[in-house]
Order: C-alpha cells, then structure tokens, then sequence
C-alpha cells in the first residue's frame, strides 16, 4: 500500500508541476492572454474577476461568474490574476489526480490507481488547459465529482450532492444544468423503482434552487428570467454550420476581414470577393458580423440554408470528422509555435488520445454490464454522449471537450492495468 501512495503523490506534484510549466510556456504567447491585449476568453474572464473584486456584476455574454470568481480569489491571493488561476488549477489538479485513482481502485480494482492516476496527470491537454484562465479544469473537477457521487453514494443523499454539484457545473459553463435531467434519468435506469423516481425529482429540484438566486438577479435587473447578458445558442447554431466549410486560405483571409474595423457592409462587400465559393464567404461573413441574436424560427432557417448550400460536405464534416476530432483534437502548443509542429507529431498526438478514448470506452462499456459498476459506466457515458451531442452540432471545438479527460483517463488507465493484469496471469499459466 505505501509504494502506490508515493507513485500517486508523485504523480500529483507532477500534475502540479506541468500546470506551471505550461503556464511559463504559454504567457508571452500572442495567441494567449498577455499584456500585448490580446483578445479571446481569458481576456473576458480575467475582466469579469475584476468587476466581482469591485462587488458589481455587468456581465459579459454568455460568461457565468463561477471561474471569475475563482480568479479574483487568485488575483488577491497571488496578485496576479494570471498567475493566481494557474496555481490554483495546480492545486486542484493534483487531488484530482488522487481522486480519479481512488474511484478506480474502489470501482475496478486497487491495482487500477497508479495507472489511472497517471493518465489524468500526465495528460499535456490537461496541463495546458489547467494553466489558462478557463473553466476547463475546475468543470473536469467538478465532473469527476459527479460521477462519483452517482457511483458511490445512495439515496436522497445522492440526489442532493449530485443536484449541487451539477449547479457547481452550471455556475462555469451553463450548458452542463442540462447534465441534470442526464442524471435524474440514471437515477430511474439505476435504481428501477419509485424511490429513484424520486430522487430523480430531487436532483431537479436542488439544481434549480441552487440556480434560482442567480436567475432572480437577472430577472430584477433585465425584466425576463436569464442566465446572462445574451444568449450564444442561436449563434453558435450557426457556426457550427460553417466548421471546416473553407479551404485554409480561404479561412484565414475571412477571419482577418472579420477582426477589421469598419461597418458590416464593409466587411460583408470584401468577403464578396474572397475564395473559390464567393457566394459562401459573402453568407459566412453576414452571419459573423451579427445580428447574433436571432429569434430560433429564423435561427433554424438559416442554419437549414447553410447546410443545403453545402450539404455534402456537412454532412462528411459532423457525421465522421466532428466526432474524432473534438475528442482527439487536442493539440497542446502554444498557437505560436503551431505552424512549426511536424504533421506526424500532431497525428501521433491525436492518435494517443484517440486511444484513450477508445480504451475508456471499452471500459466504460464492461462497466455497464456489472450491477456493481453500473452507475458508473453509464455516468461517463452519459456525459460522452452528451458532450459530443452538443459539441459537433454547435461549437466544434476539442477545447469543450477537455472536462472530461480526467473521466478518459481513469477509465483507459483501469483498462490498461487490467489488460496488463490479464496479460501476465496468461504469461504465467503458460510458464507452468
């Protein structure tokens, strides 16, 4: 029992140590926040911590106040916001390392957790992620923690705990409230019986009350019951209608155009003139430069009109391309030193973490077929159906699917203990 726990000790400082690590890596980077101002999420979160320093809340888009929170804290602590959510991502990888081991030992075997363990701690995406100011850590945390809770816990207790940590979830990025209904239905395939119906129920239940306080706020200040300054989903329906429609260059002249200054007619009039498929570029850039609030009827319309004007390819995109790569698409170098990474380190990068997935997954699978661990297996699959529902229909990003890269690893880390267990029994029946 000793010579596992300094594995796992030394696993944690060394999830520790690559969040630093990519912290340094990654702050003079133009492509990341620093003081050059560039723009993106981090900027937007690190503005947000400063207006809950200062006790207001204007808002910003779509942007709950669950990491800028954490931020100020950071800010005040270490004073310096960037510096402050690093550590403090660092401080949490670490037992997040601990944790999934000890849900594989519980759930899989003891002989499970070191290699569990160090698939979520030597992961470069989680390190990566971990050093930047987004919500990716601290929702993997948080998804850990739900899954356990389903696995391990029983009752009205678990109802509650999974109601408020599924709020925890909804307080980072709002889209995970939707994890509640996910995990109420669990609750019924699970448990079979009246009782787990009303668990169910009261996973609901303490999930809105925890989210309730939050939406009066909005409601008193806006006049209409919301989570934030304004929607993404009608937008992000959109976009995800554009992932990989434009050739390289094509894209990239179309981006520059649409970061110009000048009036939407401007920018409308010159992507007119861009790519091989003028007519798309000119639809693209319509859409880029809003309205981005649009009412679902024509949102819908819309996206229904993209699709048709390039339905093959949509197709080929979301069915076969979007599912692969949001899932083993994590390429962990700063943007800066992209263009210069080989083709076969990006591809051997990709296929290692398609690996994992695909290990999980068997695991998760083997998982649902034992009453025992049959909570668990359906929990991390559920939260991979859901994660990929959203993500190839909207925003195709392998960015939102890095909260559950803890659950991959320790399932693919169980897998592969297991697989090596097997493997040397077989070596040894065969030797006597």
């Amino acid at each position: 029992m000793a010579r596992p726990g300094v594995r796992l000790t030394i696993l944690g400082l060394l999830a520790f140590a690559q969040t630093m690590a990519y912290y340094v890596y990654l702050r003079d980077d133009p492509g990341n926040y620093n003081g050059a101002g560039a723009q993106g999420d981090q900027v937007a979160y690190i503005a947000l911590a400063q207006q809950v320093l200062h006790g207001t809340w204007d808002g910003a888009v779509h942007y709950m106040p669950g990491l800028p929170a954490v931020i100020a804290i950071g800010q005040v602590v270490f004073g310096d916001p960037r510096l402050g959510i690093a550590v403090i991502h660092g401080l949490l990888y670490a037992p997040l390392v601990f944790g999934a081991a000890r849900l594989a030992a519980t759930s899989f075997g003891s002989g499970t957790a070191v290699a569990a363990g160090a698939a979520v701690a030597l992961n470069p995406a989680m390190g990566y992620y971990a050093a930047q100011a987004l919500t990716e850590l601290l929702t993997g945390v948080v998804l850990v923690a739900v899954v356990a809770a389903c696995a391990l816990a029983s009752g009205w207790p678990r109802a509650v705990l999974l109601g408020l940590l599924i709020a925890a979830a909804g307080y980072l990025r709002a889209e995970y409230l939707a994890l509640a209904l996910v995990f109420a239905l669990i609750l019924v395939a699970v448990g079979r019986s009246r009782a787990s119906v009303l668990h169910a129920a009261l996973v609901l239940v303490v999930t809105a009350a925890c989210m309730a306080p939050w939406v009066a706020r909005y409601t008193l200040m806006t006049g209409r019951p919301s989570l934030y300054n304004e929607s993404p989903f009608t937008n992000l329906v959109l976009m995800g209608t554009w992932f990989r429609v434009f050739d390289e260059q094509t894209f990239s002249e179309l981006q520059r155009i649409e970061s110009l200054p000048g009036p939407r007619e401007q920018a409308i009039d010159q992507a007119s003139r861009v790519g091989p498929r003028a007519d798309l570029s000119r639809r693209y850039m319509e859409q880029v430069r809003g309205p981005y609030e649009r009412p679902l009827d024509e949102t819908l319309q819309l996206a229904s009109d993209n699709i048709r004007l390039n339905a093959r390819q949509y197709v080929i995109n979301h069915a076969l391309l979007a599912p692969v790569l949001i899932w083993a698409g994590h390429t962990p170098v700063r943007q800066a030193d992209t263009p210069s990474l080989p083709s076969a380190a990006r591809y051997a990068i990709w296929a290692a973490e398609l690996a994992l997935l695909l290990l999980a997954l068997w695991q998760a699978l083997l998982a649902v077929f034992d009453r025992a661990t049959l909570a668990l297996g359906l929990s991390f699959l559920a939260i991979v159906l859901f994660v990929s529902a959203v993500h190839v229909v909207i925003a195709v990003d392998e960015r939102f699917t890095t909260p559950a890269l803890p659950l991959i690893g320790l399932f693919a880390g169980a897998r592969l203990a297991l697989l090596s267990t097997a493997g040397k029994r077989l070596a040894v029946g065969y030797a006597t």
